[in-house]
């Protein structure tokens, strides 16, 4: 992790528009796709099939970014020009890994804090009952004790998560792929802050299918939905500075589904069964508004940790694949 600060001006020409257009309407084309026959039917987001269609419908981006970067991009190592390689020096991309995994573990006990300091989440730190919500939906035949913590049922429903982690892993290296292993370096000629917010606002719009059905069959409310895009921008900024500070995809992946798997337990570890007084201020896990201000504050502590790893431009050394100037497939750009 102690690698050295890198410089990121390989060539600062035009980013792609037109190959990044195709790319995100493939991606947003598949999305909508997937689920076209939920919303004929009128499938609600409670139903299994909205579960299976989202497991579909995450490996769209990855569909997206291979197509694009195989047919229209071309360039001469597809693995390193998305990130997949190089895993050396290993103890980088398992430095960065490690610490995306962490990031985003214990972001939701930081954001529960935060709602306590402020008042509207009541703990339970002696019966643990929101704890036991939990653990009753997630193991429904344990047997809790009726007092106290309930260490045994929580270390199973942990070690069923972390068993079934690489299938969350695998998942989530769907979206991955296509946002920070692809889009991301392909919009770093515009600048790194401009390549960070554009990226999540796209990987934000992409959920659109997803948010029809949760607004018209769930509830879902316009401030549901600005609280939720800003959010995915938020957690972009994170996974962004990740993926350009190990110059790997793998630790954006690691750190997306880390949250995906442990945010239901690790967010009710010590809540009380009550809820929150303030929904709209800390629903749970890592939203409202409040959440949004602890994500708001860990991506500014991770861009301060990391920006000296991405110097200048943005694109640390090693990267040179994923930005070649003008977006010319390196045969073009070498006359071969």
């Amino acid at each position: 992790m102690n690698s050295p600060a890198v410089n990121s001006d390989p060539g600062r020409g035009k980013a792609p528009l037109r190959e990044i257009s195709i790319f995100v309407l493939l991606a947003f084309g598949l999305a909508w796709l997937v689920f076209t026959p939920l919303i004929l039917n009128g499938t609600p987001p409670t139903d299994p099939a909205f579960g299976t269609a989202t497991h579909v419908y995450v490996f769209t981006p990855a569909v997206a970014a291979l197509l694009v970067t195989l047919f229209v991009w071309r360039p001469g190592n597809v693995a390193r020009a998305l990130a997949l390689t190089p895993l050396r020096p290993l103890r980088r991309v398992a430095g960065y890994s490690l610490l995306g995994f962490a990031v985003f573990v214990l972001l939701p006990g930081l954001v529960l804090l935060a709602a306590v300091a402020l008042g509207v989440a009541p703990l339970d730190p002696e019966d643990f009952s929101g704890l036991r919500e939990v653990l009753a939906d997630r193991a429904p035949d344990a047997v809790l004790p009726e007092t106290g913590f309930p260490t045994g049922v929580y270390l199973a429903v942990l070690g069923g998560l972390l068993l079934s982690f690489p299938v969350t892993f695998l998942l989530y290296f769907g979206e991955e792929l296509g946002w920070r292993g692809y889009l991301l370096p392909r919009l770093l000629p515009l600048g790194v802050w401009p390549a960070l917010l554009i990226s999540g606002v796209i990987h934000g719009l992409w959920h659109s299918p997803q948010l029809y059905i949760h607004t018209t069959l769930g509830g879902m409310t316009l401030l549901d939905h600005l609280s939720f895009l800003l959010g995915v921008v938020l957690y972009g900024i994170i996974l962004g500075w990740l993926r350009l500070a190990s110059r790997s995809v793998w630790p954006a992946v690691f750190g997306h589904a880390a949250t995906i798997a442990f945010l239901p337990v690790f967010g009710a570890t010590l809540m009380h069964a009550d809820g929150p007084t303030h929904p709209g201020l800390y629903p749970g896990g890592n939203g409202g508004l409040i959440g949004l201000a602890v994500v708001g504050l860990v991506a500014l502590g991770i861009t301060l940790l990391l920006r000296n790893r991405v110097a200048g431009g943005g694109v640390p050394t090693g990267d040179e694949d994923a930005v070649v100037s003008g977006g010319e497939p390196r045969g073009a750009a070498s006359g071969g």
